[in-house]
């Protein structure tokens, strides 16, 4: 089975729902999308908005690949259960997101041989990286020392944006 998440956000990712649906028409394989605020709801592979973490988790257990969007939640849920990656940034420009802080962590991800990243995102792109997922040797973090890493990073991460947000505008009232 293939586990397709967009995760919790408010902003949908239609280009990857729909791209992995007409991906699912061509595939033998069992596509299960998590589809999210996403208005297109898949036809040829199993949907569904949103899901408890419980399910989640036994889903990417029950996964041969992980396609989702590089959001860090979504990446250390496929790393927990060593199963292969494909990333997918949601963008700014296609208003997926407020800002490309995706990249960073689907770039990093590439660069380290844990993810196959696509950033140009169609049926063809996605047909290649599923391909190559399927038949590449599973990258295996045996002693969770990265999970743990990218934990502690993305709550450093977490607290940093909290402070900018709680810091009063310099000016302001003036």
């Amino acid at each position: 089975m293939i586990l397709v998440t967009v995760g919790t956000h408010s902003q949908s990712f239609e280009r990857l729902v729909r791209s992995m649906d007409e991906l699912a028409a061509a595939l033998e394989e069992r596509v299960v999308i998590q589809y999210g605020s996403s208005q297109y709801r898949p036809r040829f592979a199993e949907g569904f908005d949103f899901a408890s973490s419980q399910e989640m988790e036994r889903l990417t257990g029950q996964a041969q690949v992980v396609v989702c969007h590089a959001a860090a939640g979504s990446i250390l849920m496929a790393l927990q259960y060593s199963r292969p990656i494909i990333a997918v940034p949601r963008l700014k420009r296609y208003g997926e997101h407020m800002d490309d802080h995706q990249l960073q962590l689907a770039r990093a991800l590439e660069a380290q041989g844990m993810a196959q990243v696509v950033y140009e995102i169609s049926v063809e792109n996605l047909k290649r990286a599923v391909l190559r997922a399927g038949s590449a040797q599973e990258w295996i973090d045996k002693d969770g020392q990265l999970v743990k890493a990218l934990k502690a990073r993305l709550a450093a991460w977490e607290r940093f944006a909290l402070r900018q947000i709680e810091q009063p505008k310099q000016g302001a009232g003036l």
